[in-house]
């Protein structure tokens, strides 16, 4: 389904009358006001709103919520936003009315489902490589974890045009991330631990996105470095995050430090010394889980969400 008509059919059961924007940021960002908005004028029950990309958050301000109280003063109670950034309810007390969901997310795994038939082999090959460690796009996080990585033996290892993979060439990456799986497949079928280098580092909370859940889907065992509590929110969104495995004591500490000891930390991990055959029914459960129920469970609760807003 589309996450378009799930919203319109969840609203429209709860006999809510609505005005949607579900493209809510402009293409312009700005560091210091967030992405431009389309804030329309509104005489439904409610105004939705959908973000479909990352929110700007400064000193546990979040910038694109205080643009639509200022827009709709009194009103702001009148207004539904959708959101990604995992937790974001948990820093923002104003009146607007807040629902998680990642249309991003949504859409990569009903994609991965119906595409399943052309990268299945990614999970039917044997791992023959301890790790990988893909890096696209270049920043502050990602060039610290490739500068212990790159001496490591065992594993492939990417950073944009610095690094650059065999087969592929991933600084031409398309914006079709199933597309750019499959292209890498060579990659997602050898390796049995995939460190993750998330969008988001150093403002929380942050997002999960395609990174980590590709991992699932290769059915890798994840080490997600990311915004402080992202393997915590990795949890609450439903995955083994393998913590009997993996020493997650990283996850909570400062930016600073954060990406070499994810790193440093699972040394052993990493470079292959450790059995991962007792892990493999799991592997292949979140997979399945992912794959079979992610979807249904991201439409159950954002329907569970709405019923809770109150919203006649």
């Amino acid at each position: 389904m589309d996450y378009s008509a799930l919203f319109a059919q969840s609203l429209t059961n709860k006999g809510v009358t609505f005005t949607p924007v579900y493209h809510c940021f402009e293409s312009v960002r700005s560091t210091h006001t967030g992405w431009n908005l389309r804030l329309p004028d509104f005489d439904t029950d409610i105004l939705l709103l959908h973000f479909q990309d990352l929110v700007n958050i400064h000193d546990g301000r979040v910038l694109e919520l205080e643009q639509i109280e200022q827009r709709y003063g009194s009103h702001a109670d009148r207004v539904v936003v959708t959101y990604w950034n995992h937790g974001l309810d948990r820093i923002y007390t104003g009146p607007i009315r807040l629902v998680e969901f990642s249309n991003h997310n949504y859409d990569l795994v009903n994609q991965l489902y119906l595409r399943w038939m052309e990268w299945h082999h990614i999970v039917d090959e044997p791992k023959t490589q301890a790790w990988q460690c893909l890096n696209g796009r270049m920043c502050d996080h990602r060039n610290r974890v490739m500068q212990i990585l790159k001496d490591w033996p065992g594993g492939t290892l990417s950073y944009h045009d610095r690094i650059r993979l065999p087969n592929y060439d991933y600084t031409q990456y398309t914006y079709n991330n199933v597309d750019n799986f499959i292209n890498l497949d060579y990659v997602y079928s050898a390796a049995a631990v995939n460190i993750v280098t998330e969008t988001e580092y150093a403002t929380a909370p942050g997002i999960v996105s395609e990174k980590t859940l590709l991992a699932m889907a290769a059915e890798q065992i994840p080490i997600v470095i990311g915004h402080q509590g992202i393997v915590k929110h990795c949890e609450e969104l439903g995955f083994d995050m393998f913590t009997d495995l993996v020493d997650v004591s990283y996850d909570t500490m400062s930016n600073d430090v954060r990406a070499e000891q994810a790193i440093l930390l699972n040394q052993d991990l990493i470079q292959g010394r450790i059995d991962l055959a007792p892990y493999r029914e799991r592997l292949y459960a979140q997979r399945e889980f992912l794959l079979d129920d992610y979807a249904t469970m991201m439409e159950l609760r954002f329907d569970s969400a709405i019923n809770n807003l109150n919203l006649r």
